[in-house]
């Protein structure tokens, strides 16, 4: 089928549906992105066509807004109800709250057991029904009714947990200012397209990734990477959606929009995160399979030895490990949410766990620990020129060389050197000529061969001009300003042992290291060499990796954890390691064990909490202490508690 053809079978489905806003179709892919009009419609008429149907993550945030407020009226009617009804002792108006409340759950409590699975729901099901066959109406749909109203406060809270991630994509803005031939067009920034040019000024937010092609502005970029100073950004550099130009004004390319953009993926990868348990998270829900027949057990012990059957039904109430079972999910989802606020995306919950276990952090050095990036460190002069003349002399002579030696020399000498008249490259540098005299730069076995004197100690890069040395240039990889203080923050957690692995020469790696107070070093290691490493250091504990997510991607795979640095906007990264970084800073990482330690401590808490007072509650009930009532209101109290506490990891510092 044609383009053409394909577009026609699409309109014919959608022109049947009312109220349609936007249905935009990639014929290529054979999908459909809605937005707005009777999306259930819709959906149906795209599959209908032969296409997939996607509802982009603002719209479903909306629908689901929509929903919680009908459940939340629901809720309300359904307490009204039963108010009345209790008040005007009018059992007909009690009953229907009964339904209304207490039918859901007890369908719920149905599909588990046809899956053969025992959950809270069928112990809350089977008390409402206990209680409403002795016509304690009223007891029954309090019960039904506070189980609601749990329901309610905890999709709050969970809607919370998720408010830090949904609001990244509000940051987009609504229109785009783009270059279309000589016009500057206003547009939705939903209709952008790959290789748009965007105009962006001073005060408004960038509104798709892309890389800049002329201007200068200062970008404040912490709602993407974290970071809490403005990024300044000029041609040739990456800016990101959702990020503020606070000064400037760029002119950008777009070479991500829409569902592809930053934001976008790190909502689709914190949202995917979410839905992944922990190993404490899958061990409690086994638990809870046999907590439920252990608790019919005893709510049956109870009415055998106390012919109560309020105090069994009681029982089964407050027995319901709801409290238990909230504990893990609620504090994985709320830790995940804010590390995903600092620029920080941990992939599930299994990780965020695994963090909080870490005994050692190993390290890569190039781009990691340092730059990654050669810099001039030093300069020593042997004849009558000046630092920035001897660095002038050599930047001729490498203007012409592509090696990353010879970029640094360039970039220190400032302003853009003249083309040498000749230029010839060799293992060990390069010889050049410029005004008529030869320029040699390199080490000293270059300077040997073409019969320089060398006296003294000097640095590995020589320099000489006429046949004589000039002098030398230190130039190294230098270390990140944070790196030394982020070490030891680690040890301050706790953090038994930090290792650096890298392919650098031994004397350069344990220079490195000293300076940073770092245990033990593996230099001239290959990739596959530092997953043998990481391999042997396993044994006493739990290993994290930290690198660039491409050349250390082996070892990011075996560790226990593998934290990938600086990669907003990157694919090779994002599937080597189960943490990223979305930006060059080492500090995020002592940052993720803090927030994952404290999530860990707060799951125990509420694993103590509930079991405790669970026994509490059930003992009170089981000796006739407890109502029927006061035990539903136990039950929630006990629940909101636990998410409670697990909330307060959006508020980690």
């Amino acid at each position: 089928m044609t383009c053409a053809g394909c577009a026609s079978n699409v309109q014919k489905a959608l022109a049947a549906v009312p109220g349609v806003q936007t249905v935009t179709v990639n014929f290529i892919s054979k999908t459909a992105t809605i937005t707005g009009g009777d999306q259930a419609a819709l959906i149906a008429a795209v599959k209908a066509a032969g296409y997939s149907a996607k509802v982009p993550t603002a719209d479903r945030e909306s629908d689901e807004a929509r929903e919680a407020r009908r459940h939340l009226l629901l809720t309300i009617g359904i307490g009204v109800l039963l108010a009345a009804g209790w008040l005007a002792h009018f059992t007909p108006l009690v009953i229907v709250a009964l339904a209304l409340a207490g039918l859901p759950i007890v369908w719920r409590a149905g599909k588990a057991l046809l899956a053969r699975r025992l959950d809270a729901d069928v112990l809350v099901a089977i008390a409402i029904i206990a209680a409403s066959s002795i016509g304690e109406f009223i007891a029954a749909a309090e019960v039904a009714f506070i189980m609601a109203l749990g329901e309610q406060l905890e999709a709050y809270t969970t809607r919370r947990a998720r408010r830090s991630l949904t609001g990244l994509l509000n940051l987009v803005p609504a229109t785009a200012r783009v270059r279309r031939g000589e016009q500057e067009l206003e547009v939705p920034s939903g209709d952008l397209k790959v290789g748009d040019i965007i105009v962006v000024r001073a005060g408004e937010r960038i509104p798709a990734d892309g890389r800049v092609r002329s201007g200068h502005a200062s970008v404040n970029q912490a709602p993407v990477t974290g970071e809490s100073m403005p990024v300044s950004k000029e041609a040739g550099d990456e800016v990101y959606v959702g990020t503020l130009n606070e000064t400037g004004a760029l002119i950008v390319e777009a070479t991500r929009v829409g569902e592809e953009t930053t934001l976008a993926r790190i909502a689709q990868l914190v949202e995917a995160a979410q839905q992944r348990e922990a190993p404490i998270q899958r061990t409690l829900d086994r638990l809870a399979g046999w907590l439920v027949p252990v608790m019919l057990t005893l709510a049956a012990l109870v009415y055998f030895l106390t012919q109560d059957i309020h105090r069994a039904i009681t029982v089964l109430i407050v027995a319901c490990p709801c409290a238990l079972i909230l504990a893990t999910p609620t504090a994985v989802m709320a830790g995940i949410a804010r590390a995903a606020k600092a620029g920080v995306l941990i992939k599930g919950g299994q990780y965020l766990e695994a963090v909080a276990r870490l005994k050692t952090i190993v390290f890569d050095k190039t781009g990691t620990l340092t730059h990654g990036q050669p810099e001039v460190a030093g300069i020593k002069r042997s004849c009558h020129h000046t630092d920035a003349e001897l660095v002038g002399l050599a930047a001729i002579a490498e203007k012409l060389s592509s090696h990353p030696v010879a970029r640094a020399i360039v970039r220190k000498a400032g302003s853009t050197p003249p083309d040498p008249t000749s230029f010839t490259p060799h293992h060990r540098g390069v010889v050049a000529e410029h005004a008529g005299q030869k320029l040699v730069v390199g080490r000293h076995e270059l300077l040997s061969e073409h019969a320089i004197e060398i006296t003294g100690e000097h640095h590995d890069i020589l320099v000489a001009h006429d046949g004589k040395l000039c002098g030398s240039i230190a130039v190294a990889d230098t270390l990140r300003p944070d790196a030394r203080q982020s070490v030891q923050q680690l040890r301050q957690l706790g953090i038994e042992k930090v290792v650096m692995l890298t392919g650098d020469h031994q004397c350069v790696a344990m220079d490195i290291a000293g300076s940073l107070g770092i245990d033990e070093v593996k230099a001239e290691v290959l990739p596959e060499q530092k997953a043998q490493h990481i391999e042997s250091l396993k044994q006493h504990g739990g290993v994290a990796m930290v690198g660039d997510g491409v050349n250390d991607a082996p070892a990011l795979a075996v560790a226990d954890v593998g934290i990938a640095m600086g990669v907003t906007g990157t694919d090779v990264a994002h599937e080597a390691a189960d943490v990223a970084l979305m930006a060059d800073d080492l500090s995020k990482i002592a940052f993720t064990v803090g927030l994952s330690r404290q999530a860990l401590n707060l799951i125990r808490q509420g694993l103590a909490f509930a079991l405790i007072y669970n026994i509490t509650m059930v003992t009170l009930a089981g000796s006739g202490h407890l109502p029927m009532i006061g035990g539903a209101i136990a039950h929630q109290f006990s629940s909101v508690l636990v998410i409670l506490n697990a909330m307060r990891l959006l508020r980690y510092r």
